[in-house]
């Protein structure tokens, strides 16, 4: 599972990164554990909820266990139409 995760934050901080050409979110790969903290605005967070499905808590942690390995790439897109 601890391997699983380190795959899980590493693949969605590399989407990221991909698809924004940005370092902004290379952290995620850094933590530890089964939450990450985004730092997305209140308004990111209802954006994520409302048009892609996406919950997390107000403060825009996400519980990466739950994250499907076969979607990383369409949550990065998510995360990053969000925080524009």
């Amino acid at each position: 599972m601890r391997n699983r995760m380190i795959s899980l934050r590493k693949k969605l901080a590399d989407a990221i990164r991909e698809r924004s050409n940005s370092t902004d979110f290379d952290f995620v790969a850094d933590h530890r554990g089964m939450f990450s903290l985004l730092g997305l605005s209140n308004d990111a967070v209802e954006h994520l909820k409302a048009e892609n499905g996406v919950y997390m808590t107000g403060d825009s942690r996400i519980n990466v266990a739950g994250i499907p390995e076969d979607r990383v790439g369409d949550l990065a897109a998510a995360f990053l139409g969000a925080s524009r």
